[in-house]
């Protein structure tokens, strides 16, 4: 029993070592992304997003499959929600029209810049009878937060109160353990906290 105990953390350590290891992300596929609004069959529920040009989020799905042999979930499509359709229903739905919210994003980039990568991270939540895990890219944030400060200034009055800009972070989700990727939405990421592995651009 006792060289089971010490085989099992072994090969936990093992685990842990193998995803903290930095992952690759080509540098070509942090450009050319496009906006989409409503985009269909999201499962994260965003109103406004940005779509990666490349399979970015796939091949990430892979390795970390490689890697820890857990099984993961794929959503599909990928996307960096930038307003989420809950957000919009409550704040600016008949406040503000939508044409200005995707002027606002055209304007500040998102479409032209390459995005930056600053971690692989990780989140998980036990609950009883059902662990829950999500693996997302995290960008660095200062357009992201820009924009969506922006945003809460288009709001007047109490509307103001019905959005929050700092609520979500750029992430582009790329695997969970069960397929409600949904739930996890908006998730505002801690560097500190959910960074699981750096990011190698090559």
């Amino acid at each position: 029993m006792v060289v089971l105990a010490i085989v099992a953390v072994l090969f936990i350590r093992s685990v842990r070592s193998t995803r903290a290891e930095p992952f690759d992300v080509p540098r070509a596929s942090l450009t050319g992304w496009m906006l989409v609004t409503q985009p269909s069959g999201d499962p994260l529920r965003a109103w406004l997003a940005v779509s990666p040009a490349t399979p970015l989020a796939a091949s990430l799905g892979r390795e970390i499959f490689a890697r820890g042999g857990e099984s993961v979930n794929y959503p599909t499509p990928a996307l960096v929600p930038l307003v989420l359709q809950s957000e919009f229903d409550r704040a600016f739905a008949g406040a503000v029209a939508p044409e200005t919210i995707l002027s606002l994003a055209r304007a500040a980039g998102f479409e032209s810049m390459e995005w930056q990568p600053r971690c692989l991270g990780y989140r998980r939540v036990s609950e009883p009878g059902l662990t829950r895990g999500l693996y997302f890219l995290l960008f660095e944030a200062t357009t992201f937060d820009r924009f969506r400060e922006q945003l809460a200034g288009l709001l007047q009055g109490s509307a103001r109160t019905l959005f929050d800009p700092v609520a979500l972070s750029p992430v582009l989700v790329v695997a969970g353990l069960d397929g409600d990727f949904g739930r996890w939405m908006p998730l505002r990421a801690n560097p500190d906290v959910d960074c699981l592995a750096p990011v190698d651009l090559t």
